[in-house]
């Protein structure tokens, strides 16, 4: 599989940080998310490290499906949970940086 392209691995950043946050303003494990959104914590862990697997530099791109329970399991709307990088890909495309 090929590797992420920079805007791939920055909006995969971004997501990183949003989860990381939330998670840290609940006062929640890395584990108690995974618990809740009902997914393996080791896919959090990767989730909240931009990666999609151990062994690779693609970025992390979850399911839509992941993103609902996700949303869910860090009390926030999904829309404000890719609020930052739906901004941040606009930004991108309007300089003329798209995938």
């Amino acid at each position: 599989m090929p590797e992420s392209s920079p805007l791939e691995r920055h909006l995969a950043s971004i997501f990183a940080h949003t989860i990381r946050e939330r998670r840290m303003e609940l006062g929640l494990s890395q584990e108690q998310v995974a618990l809740r959104a009902d997914i393996d914590r080791n896919h959090y862990q990767l989730m909240e490290s931009a990666r999609s697997d151990r062994r690779s530099n693609r970025a992390v791109n979850p399911r839509f499906f992941t993103l609902l329970k996700l949303a869910n399991a860090l009390e926030m709307p999904v829309e404000e949970l890719l609020h930052p990088i739906s901004r941040s890909y606009r930004f991108q495309v309007e300089r003329g940086e798209m995938l």
